[in-house]
């Protein structure tokens, strides 16, 4: 078995987080191992450019007012409401196809790779706009 391509195996195995091996079929193997690598992939590109993730923007508190939690207090649920309008209101203000640029990386989790491919453009173009509207975002924030 050792050496053959995922899709030529007659079984596959996945490794949970708890160590355990489950025995799968070919289908779900390959939609866990595609899942692995976009969270690998998500992980070393915010390592390597020091990028915006979800998880910090729900840190700072930019994120839809149903997930605020019931624990926050009154004033900390007031700022966070008042951070995801001024987000909401930047993003309102972009033109389309940087707000939908916007759209798929952060919020629809797509690749810059996939996100490429929608654009019909290269990967690089992708970064260099991507870089760019973060940039004026963070202008509007400090702006508004």
């Amino acid at each position: 078995m050792r050496g053959k391509k995922p899709k030529e195996r007659e079984k596959c195995i996945i490794r949970l987080g708890d160590g355990t091996l489950v025995e799968v079929n070919r289908e779900i193997y390959l939609e866990w191992y595609r899942s692995e690598r976009r969270e690998r992939y998500q992980r070393e590109r915010d390592r390597k450019y020091g990028l915006c993730s979800i998880e910090k923007l729900h840190e700072k508190g930019y994120f839809p007012e149903q997930l605020v939690s019931t624990k926050d207090t009154t004033q900390e649920a007031v700022l966070k409401k008042e951070s995801w309008d001024k987000l909401k209101k930047a993003l309102q203000n972009l033109p389309e196809q940087d707000a939908r640029l916007i759209r798929l990386l952060y919020f629809e989790e797509t690749t810059i790779k996939e996100t490429a491919n929608i654009f019909r453009c290269s990967r690089k173009t992708i970064q260099n706009r991507r870089k760019r509207i973060l940039e004026k975002i963070g202008k509007m924030l400090e702006g508004i």
